[in-house]
């Protein structure tokens, strides 16, 4: 049919698709000359106003009634949905029926839809850009309020001498881990914006395209979507911990960052670390608070992984990784291919979420609901648990029948082997169960052997630092460890299966505590909020609880 674009295109004949100069007015068609005579004899029945085509007059075009020829529908029947023409009007069959104009309601339709354009213009698509500009806005605060951050740390490096490097080490690590949280929440919050800008703007083209339609049919059956239109939240929560310090010359040093808080008192001329102490502010707590219980669809719950501070995908016994907020409601639902279920998931720096398909021995990212294959292993190899590093790289654990190793990706290239030690000995024990991995803040690897019924922490270049049995807790049952997350402060989390509790290790595998006077019965999944919560994943009852820990 016409249309209000076709100067500004080739002119093409609409039955053979050669280029035309010729217009029918009374059918609103392009015509080249070689198809007028073929187009006047498949409507014989019907008048046909043929003229140049710069001559013609755009108007609705009315079809020829299939029960009376000759005639024109330009009336539609509101009992039986059909366009009926003059003679179908009086004939019985259309008798107490509502008829209405087709022109009318084409008038009003387009009203209705000019106005909607207007409200997409001028309205929501504002509003969502604006949102955009300050997210950007943000953004850029938040790197850099960091960057200067990391500027004055180095500057007082200098001034507390290389004995302290250990205290700037961990204000570093505190800093990538806040930057990390900020701007993924930030980013994620963006990709969702940016995606509704996109799918609003496609919404205002279909309805541009049905402004200057000229077939009443499809106007007329016109459904307006802006009722499914959702609203956005402007809380963007960017507060970033200050740095202080304070200098007593010839005393006392200090230092304060968020959480982590360091204290050097001068004792001697030749050497500072002589009086150095090193604490945070926030210690564990003697008893872990639940402050939430989140009741969920996925029995048996096998894995919990946060994004930011309020929202956590999980998965079940099933193909599907759901994402939920704090209250329990569900935000979104992607099912993978796999064949029985994803055998790990992840979240990347971006808030992009990571699966891994042991059938199809891959990796997937998934970006805007689609899955996207983002490393294949090597034959023989299979993928389970995955883990993200805040550079960017990942964990990936996989087995080749009862071997077990971790590799480490940069990209889609191997950075890291971690399967045996200086002697060549198995660092992981044999067997058909997972690895379970976290980063800490040093760059260890802190590694769940369920296997072995121990917890193996590495360094960066896959040596072992230490091993814990869960001896220390001195629980009544044997240790059985499944999923391990770090802290920003370090500290390792592990749950334990057979004492339902959690253990906690600081950086250098020393007992901390253990809390067990929650009902926490089957620990199995296990994750970290941005606020520094812990989420955790009840095996069988499929229920998350929320705790805090830290005072």
């Amino acid at each position: 049919m016409a249309s209000s674009t076709l100067a500004q295109e080739a002119i093409k004949c609409e039955i053979c698709g050669m280029p035309s100069q010729q217009f029918c007015n009374n059918c609103q068609i392009i015509l080249c000359i070689n198809c007028i005579k073929s187009h006047v004899d498949s409507f014989p029945s019907l008048s046909h106003d043929i003229v140049a085509f710069k001559n013609r007059k755009i108007r609705l075009a009315f079809l020829e009634c299939e029960f009376h020829p000759g005639q024109y529908c330009e009336t539609k029947c509101e009992t039986c949905h059909t366009a009926i023409c003059t003679i179908c009007i009086l004939s019985s069959v259309h008798q107490g029926h509502t008829k209405l104009e087709l022109v009318k309601i084409v008038e009003a339709n387009k009203r209705d839809i000019k106005k909607e354009i207007e409200e997409y213009e001028c309205k929501i698509i504002p509003k969502y850009q604006t949102s955009n500009a300050d997210i950007e806005n943000q953004i850029s605060k938040v790197s850099t309020e960091c960057a200067e951050t990391e500027y004055e740390r180095d500057r007082l490096r200098s001034l507390w001498h290389q004995e302290v490097d250990t205290i700037f080490n961990k204000i570093g690590s505190f800093t990538q881990f806040i930057k990390d949280y900020k701007l993924a929440a930030l980013t994620t919050h963006q990709t969702r914006i940016r995606n509704l800008i996109q799918e609003t703007n496609q919404k205002v083209n279909i309805n541009k395209r049905f402004l200057s339609s000229t077939n009443p049919y499809e106007v007329a059956n016109f459904v307006s979507t802006m009722k499914e239109q959702g609203d956005i939240s402007n809380n963007y929560d960017v507060q970033l911990p200050c740095l202080k310090s304070n200098i007593m010359e010839g005393s006392e040093l200090s230092i304060q960052y968020g959480e982590i808080q360091a204290t050097l008192t001068e004792s001697s001329q030749c050497s500072l670390s002589t009086g150095m102490t090193f604490l945070s502010t926030r210690e564990i707590s003697n008893k872990a608070s639940v402050i939430l219980t989140i009741p969920t669809r996925c029995k048996p719950l096998y894995r919990v992984v946060c994004v930011g501070k309020d929202e956590a995908f999980i998965t079940g016994n099933g193909k599907n990784i759901t994402r939920i907020d704090i209250r329990g409601s569900v935000l979104e639902t992607f099912t993978t291919p796999c064949c029985v279920m994803p055998s790990g998931i992840a979240v990347n720096c971006l808030g992009e979420l990571l699966y891994s398909d042991c059938d199809s021995r891959t990796v997937n990212i998934v970006r805007h609901g689609q899955t996207e294959i983002f490393i294949t292993l090597p034959k023989g190899w299979d993928p389970y648990s995955l883990c993200c590093t805040r550079s960017g790289d990942i964990l990936v654990h996989v087995s080749c029948v009862d071997r077990n190793k971790i590799i480490k990706y940069k990209g889609q290239t191997i950075a890291l082997n971690i399967e045996r030690d200086e002697k060549g000995i198995p660092i992981f024990k044999k067997g058909n169960f997972t690895l379970i991995m976290a980063e800490n803040n040093n760059g260890d690897v802190c590694v769940s052997d369920v296997n072995a019924d121990i917890v193996v922490v590495v360094d960066a270049i896959g040596s072992i630092r230490f091993r814990y049995d869960g001896t220390p807790a001195k629980r009544k049952k044997p240790f059985s460890p499944r999923c391990i997350v770090t802290d920003s402060l370090g500290q390792i989390i592990v749950t334990d299966v057979n004492n339902f509790c959690i253990h906690i290790l600081d950086q250098n595998g020393h007992f901390l505590k253990c809390f067990d006077n929650h009902g926490l019965k089957v620990p199995c999944g296990l994750s970290v909020d941005c606020k520094g919560r812990l989420w955790v994943g009840l095996l069988d009852k499929g229920k998350v609880k929320v705790l805090e820990y830290l005072k």
